[in-house]
């Protein structure tokens, strides 16, 4: 498939996709395209369930391995309460666990709510959190409380729900019969930069200071469960006696609160940041931060690490520890090889042990795998055994694509976020490949070819005049380099995600996350970092970073001014016109800045809050909703990934706001059509190829769309 035949072809003002596969059930489960599986039950009828971070689903997997919705219409939203769960929104399901009548309960993390879907009507409910993030509301009803990822579920035999908080290091309890909530294990203790108003923390200010965690660290075994100290209590899961077992993933630990004594031990882990031990008692051994946890019917643990990149087992009657998979290498496993021979990704969350010693787990390579209890050999249960590179990019397997950019060789280069991977579509075939990255949500392979690399969630991506691809390596804060030889280099960050280093070296400085790249004028590369409002520049001849927008204080000021005197947001996206102004994308101050090359910086769309204004607005009175991606046409024109409001705009002549792509109606449709009767979903980045084509990445539906201008 000749790309420009393609675009040549569609007639003005259509839309058409160009690569990846949207979400289809009623097909085999080995071999379709999810998300980003995160937890896993089996129910009484033998049918496995899988909450879906990104797809906003839970899907059902039946007995002959097919794959069906559950719930959720994988649009992200917070809605349904009532009804049928199938029609239902989501917006990030996260774990999954049952109560004794099989009634399934979903942490709604982004909506802050715990949702329960009754097993006999499918209707869905919300059973705790009000949807506000926060730590107030112990001691009242559930309902009216806030929650700060409560991930972590278990529900006794008597109905109590009990909720692990990643970052306020407890745990609190659900009372079955009166729905109030309360602390129950670990130190209240509250956040300052999450709640407002009356939630406001009684510590006072200066807790933003903390890095988001309220108190934690480790102690109390062998006392109170009440009085124990958790450091990011993850997880949660009650064994055939009752007793409950919390994941301590920073305390690289398994601890477990006897119920009937309230005396809390360590069950599994010695403490020490490592993956060791093997063959001796779990208490002695090393589990590197553990992050999925689950018991067997034998009271057989089972144990996801995740950067132990292993699952391991501590058997119920000897208390040894093994490994079951894995061998400390992050890796996309392969499909049929024993758990001794085969690699695989950080385990999170989702993990489920069945009697015959079947291990399921939510593998972050967007896939449940197995362990079969018998041979020892793992294979796929859900997410495709290939992402499908060097086939047509419209069978690809995507999955979040983020920034997009169009080469000087002509073919498109994306960042596949939750994939692990920077990948290319060669414009003269429609094939598919990946420049770099295997796969697995790491650090590492510099001085190798770029697709055995490790990347880990992948933001961004440009290419300079040469060809280099340049990528953000978000999720520790590199610059990475692939070079013409394919060669992968760092060439800036240290991993020490911190804010420093300008007028040095870029690869001696300090970066905390890259949420952006792009290229100026002289190849200079550009980045953002999105945690403290700065937009870095690494010269090219040099290899000098300094800062160029920003003063490390994120805000929104400085109009008029100095552009390193101004405060700005999370910018997202980094694009140059012709005249050498730089366009920023300031997601989380919901604005388009521009900077003159005198360094004044102005607003040029946005008044800086979130909302929706119709076509006709003036650019710079107008409201968007996260606007993640830009681009500039070679004679001025500025395009806008409007994300939250699902459309592309463009600021036309009259310097007024006109829809380009998208509509009310959020989804995946109109391929073929109008652009700007075509639904998309959370739209993240968008380029233009050429003058008259713009690329989109559509986020959700995991594909790249294109619309002829």
């Amino acid at each position: 498939m000749d790309l420009n035949t393609v675009f040549s072809q569609l007639p003005a003002g259509h839309i058409t996709g160009i690569a990846g596969v949207p979400h289809r059930d009623g097909i085999p489960a080995k071999g379709a395209h999810v998300g980003w599986p995160i937890g896993v039950v089996r129910r009484a009828d033998g049918d496995l369930l899988v909450a879906d971070w990104h797809a906003n689903r839970i899907w059902r997997i039946d007995a002959e391995g097919i794959l069906h919705a559950f719930a959720g219409d994988g649009i992200p939203g917070n809605r349904g309460d009532g009804g049928p769960a199938l029609e239902a929104r989501f917006r990030g399901p996260h774990s999954l666990t049952l109560d004794r009548h099989g009634n399934i309960y979903t942490a709604d993390l982004s909506n802050s709510t715990i949702r329960r879907i009754d097993a006999q009507t499918g209707v869905i409910t919300t059973v705790a959190g009000c949807g506000r993030a926060g730590r107030g509301g112990d001691g009242g009803p559930a309902l009216e409380a806030e929650l700060d990822v409560h991930c972590g579920m278990a529900v006794d035999e008597a109905g109590n729900l009990y909720l692990s908080s990643e970052w306020q290091n407890t745990i609190r309890k659900v009372d079955a019969q009166t729905g109030i909530i309360d602390l129950f294990a670990g130190h209240d203790a509250r956040h300052y930069p999450s709640e407002q108003g009356a939630s406001r923390p009684y510590l006072g200010q200066g807790l933003e200071d903390w890095g988001g965690l309220s108190w934690g660290g480790y102690h109390g075994d062998g006392g109170p469960a009440k009085d124990a100290a958790f450091y990011h209590p993850e997880h949660l899961a009650f064994d055939s006696k009752g007793d409950l077992y919390v994941c301590d993933n920073s305390n690289h630990r398994i601890r477990k609160i006897d119920m009937a004594s309230g005396i809390i031990t360590t069950a599994f882990g010695n403490g020490v940041p490592a993956s060791n031990g093997d063959g001796g008692p779990a208490t002695e051994a090393s589990t590197l931060m553990p992050d999925a946890i689950c018991l067997d019917a034998h009271d057989n643990l089972f144990v996801g690490e995740k950067y132990g990149y292993r699952v391991r087992k501590v058997d119920a009657q000897t208390g040894i520890a093994t490994t079951l998979v894995g061998n400390g290498v992050p890796g996309w496993g392969e499909e049929g090889l024993h758990g001794s021979e085969t690699v695989c990704n950080s385990v999170e969350a989702g993990i489920l042990a069945d009697s015959d010693g079947t291990v399921y787990w939510c593998d972050c390579s967007g896939r449940l795998r197995r362990y079969d209890g018998q041979t020892g050999v793992v294979t796929t249960a859900l997410g495709g055994t290939t992402i499908h590179d060097g086939e047509p990019a419209t069978q690809g397997f995507l999955t979040a694509p983020t920034g997009i950019c169009a080469g000087p060789d002509g073919h498109i280069y994306f960042a596949d976020f939750f994939n692990q991977r920077v990948r290319k579509i060669d414009a003269q075939t429609g094939v598919i490949s990946t420049v770099a990255g295997n796969g697995s949500r790491a650090y590492g392979g510099d001085g190798g070819p770029g697709p055995e690399a490790y990347l880990s969630n992948p933001h961004d991506v440009s290419v300079d005049s040469q060809g280099r691809v340049v990528i953000a390596d978000t999720r520790h804060g590199y610059v990475r380099r692939v070079d013409l030889n394919g060669v992968i280099h760092t060439i800036a960050g240290t991993g020490f995600q911190w804010d420093k280093g300008d007028g040095g070296s870029a690869t001696s400085a300090c970066i905390l996350s890259v949420n952006a790249v792009a290229h100026g004028p002289n190849d200079d590369v550009y980045l953002s970092d999105g945690t403290i409002g700065r937009v870095r520049k690494i010269d090219a001849q040099t290899g000098i970073i300094s800062t160029v927008a920003g003063t490390g204080q994120c805000g929104y000021d400085g109009d008029g001014g100095p552009v390193t005197r101004a405060r700005i947001g999370a910018v997202n996206a980094i694009r140059f016109d012709t005249q050498g102004h730089m366009y920023l994308a300031d997601s989380s101050n919901h604005a388009v800045r521009k900077v003159a090359p005198d360094g004044t910086i102005t607003t040029v769309v946005g008044n800086g809050t979130a909302g929706f204004s119709p076509d006709g607005t003036p650019a710079v009175q107008a409201q968007l909703n996260n606007p993640n991606g830009i681009a500039v046409s070679a004679d001025g024109v500025l395009y806008i990934c409007d994300t939250n409001n699902n459309r592309i705009r463009r600021v036309a002549a009259d310097g007024t706001l006109q829809t380009v792509a998208g509509c009310d109606a959020q989804g995946d449709g109109g391929d073929g059509g109008p652009a700007t009767q075509a639904q998309l979903n959370e739209p993240y980045g968008i380029c233009l190829y050429g003058d008259d084509v713009l690329l989109i990445t559509d986020y959700f539906n995991n594909r790249i769309r294109a619309v002829k201008l």
